[in-house]
């Protein structure tokens, strides 16, 4: 059953607004950057009451809807505020908790995290800073544990809430109508104007029908998507093909915004420039701020944020699939709680997704992974959240 309150979603242009008129909150009318902003995750209860809570987790997202009120949170592009969360908790039905805030957000969040999030912005409105701009993407989200992370399904360790560092709360800039960096600028968000993907879905699905195999591809993919929202889902086809110029940008972005320190983050330029020159790309980018190494690792994150990157590797920068027309990155959220796919060979896959355990997120799925891998000659990379590769 779903709450009569839902936090607004937001379309992918309309985020792309949202997010262009935020981000100018943090700049100044001369173009300046202001000093980011983070918040301090402490893994504490300072605000909400510390369980054990008489009604459950329903009863702390209560309390902290209530001290949230008006004061919304961007989080993983639904906006968030507390009577959201207040109509969240008071859900009358059997469902588990869980069940009822993964459907009414959209979103595959792991709710004991969620709760650690909303306590330490009750915390930073509590210290003079209410009503900031507080905007978590789908990767600082996944990445901090506040939604469910490829590690968590897969990969045996779950992400845990407060044992990342620091959680950016600036918006990051969006790629739209975004100046494009010049030849020889240290990293930064501008870089992901350059060798830009297709913008549009229709686009970027044509634009594999020329590989070998494309057609086919392009149409399983396409097939998938509309069953999918068919059905309700919101679904993003993010990238399809992507240059080798891009990728390794990408991977460079990724690599430098989690340097530990200078020495480390001077390792990793030398590893990005020799794979500059042993690839034979031409790719005019200064990699090195040489006055001031943290401004190059934070130039390096908002690049990473802009591209969306949630996973890179030297091995898929130097050959991806994406460079050949046999990838897609493919989100798929709020998946209803019956899904029924109908593959191109005629097999029907049925699952039930009703369950506390049930992230209602595709690349978080395992049984439909395995069944879409089967039944539509696709190959899930679970570790890289949004990618699928063609096998046929």
């Amino acid at each position: 059953m779903r709450s009569t309150r839902c936090p607004r979603r937001l379309s992918f242009f309309f985020t792309s607004l949202l997010l262009a008129v935020a981000y100018a909150v943090g700049w100044t009318s001369a173009g300046v950057a202001e000093p980011a902003r983070f918040l301090e995750p402490d893994r504490r209860f300072d605000v909400i009451p510390s369980p054990p809570w008489p009604g459950g987790q329903g009863e702390a997202l209560a309390f902290a809807g209530e001290a949230l009120a008006d004061w919304a949170i961007h989080l993983a592009g639904v906006s968030v505020g507390g009577p959201d969360l207040v109509a969240l908790a008071a859900q009358k039905g059997p469902e588990p908790i869980e069940v009822k805030v993964r459907e009414g957000l959209g979103r595959p969040v792991d709710l004991e995290d969620f709760i650690f999030f909303l306590d330490d912005v009750l915390r930073l409105g509590r210290s003079g800073r209410r009503g900031e701009v507080i905007w978590v993407t789908p990767g600082r989200a996944r990445s901090a544990g506040i939604l469910l992370h490829p590690d968590d399904v897969f990969g045996g360790s779950p992400r845990v809430y407060g044992s990342r560092g620091p959680l950016s709360i600036d918006p990051p800039r969006p790629q739209l109508n975004l100046p494009p960096a010049r030849d020889g600028d240290p990293p930064g968000p501008g870089w992901a104007a350059r060798y830009r993907n297709p913008s549009q879905e229709a686009e970027s699905l044509a634009s594999l029908e020329p590989y070998p195999g494309g057609e086919s591809f392009a149409a399983r993919v396409r097939e998938l998507i509309a069953q999918l929202r068919q059905q309700g889902a919101e679904v993003y086809l993010n990238s399809t093909v992507r240059s080798r110029e891009r990728g390794y940008l990408m991977w460079g972005a990724f690599l430098l915004g989690r340097a530990s320190g200078e020495a480390d983050l001077r390792a990793r330029v030398r590893q990005l420039e020799e794979a500059r020159a042993e690839w034979g790309l031409s790719v005019p980018i200064r990699w090195l701020v040489w006055d001031d190494w943290e401004r190059t690792r934070d130039g390096a994150r908002a690049m990473a944020e802009t591209y969306e990157v949630v996973f890179a590797t030297r091995e898929g920068a130097r050959a991806s699939d994406h460079y050949t027309g046999r990838a897609v990155d493919l989100v798929a959220l709020r998946l209803p709680r019956r899904l029924v796919l109908r593959a191109p060979g005629g097999e029907v896959g049925r699952f039930d997704l009703s369950g506390s355990d049930e992230s209602r997120d595709l690349s978080l799925s395992p049984k439909i992974i395995d069944w879409v891998e089967t039944n539509f000659g696709l190959r899930k990379l679970r570790a890289d959240y949004p990618h699928w590769s063609d096998t046929r």
